[in-house]
């Protein structure tokens, strides 16, 4: 199975890539440092979006059992350049409960946009997780706005979801169902037809290599409205010391 895993990986790892997607755990660890690199490419038959890519790295520490701050490094397929240095992002979650079976965070990020004339943007999260030995489900709610003098529009609201079934092929990796869906402003929500909705299934696996922990995971998602990409592969690959 390890070599499956090792195999799959530099299938995604020979084509360009791209990743922005994450749905992120509401618990906290303290002295956890982690360093990311996910991604997600588009396949679609508006020549605009096919293999567009997008690529995020990320280094992370708790400083407590409830407190933990992440740097994020965003980098895009542009229109002029195969790749751009699009934001960095820098972000912070309180742990709020922590029990055995359930826990809530909120999240609060401030994106430093790249991009002359675009405008910075704010970003607010409650995180949300119900958890037994076999099945996890996490949630989260994304609102984000503009902020400075190049910003326009109120409030958006995203939701993501993530179904994961800890032991169902193997006791090391796991098998479930995740989604994106993104209804526009919070004053005035788009149509179905106009909103975007990608939804699909996700592989994950986690192992021991000495002196930290390397984790895994691939995704594919399915486009469920005409403004949603066709289809999107996803990755994300951490190490945590």
């Amino acid at each position: 199975m390890l070599k499956f895993i090792i195999f799959v990986t530099l299938i995604f790892t020979s084509i360009n890539l791209n990743a922005h997607h994450k749905i992120y755990s509401p618990r906290v660890e303290e002295g956890r440092q982690s360093l990311e690199w996910r991604g997600h490419i588009n396949y679609d038959d508006r020549s605009e979006l096919n293999k567009s890519h997008h690529h995020v790295f990320e280094t992370e520490y708790s400083w407590t059992s409830f407190w933990q701050s992440e740097l994020e490094f965003h980098v895009s397929d542009k229109e002029e350049t195969p790749l751009d240095w699009e934001k960095t992002e820098f972000q912070n979650q309180v742990q709020i409960f922590n029990y055995q079976n359930f826990a809530s965070a909120l999240y609060f990020s401030y994106n430093f946009v790249s991009e002359k004339g675009e405008a910075d943007e704010i970003e607010y999260k409650y995180l949300n997780e119900f958890n037994n030995e076999n099945v996890s489900f996490v949630s989260n709610f994304i609102f984000e706005k503009g902020v400075g003098s190049g910003a326009s529009g109120s409030t958006s609201f995203d939701l993501s979801n993530q179904l994961m079934f800890k032991k169902l092929i193997d006791n090391n990796i796991g098998f479930g169902f995740l989604g994106f869906s993104h209804f526009g402003e919070v004053s005035k929500f788009k149509t179905f037809s106009l909103q975007k909705h990608l939804y699909g299934v996700q592989l994950e696996s986690e192992f021991d290599l000495k002196s930290f922990e390397y984790e895994i995971s691939l995704a594919y998602l399915h486009g469920l409205t005409d403004t949603s990409t066709n289809h999107m592969f996803l990755w994300n690959m951490e190490l945590e010391f």
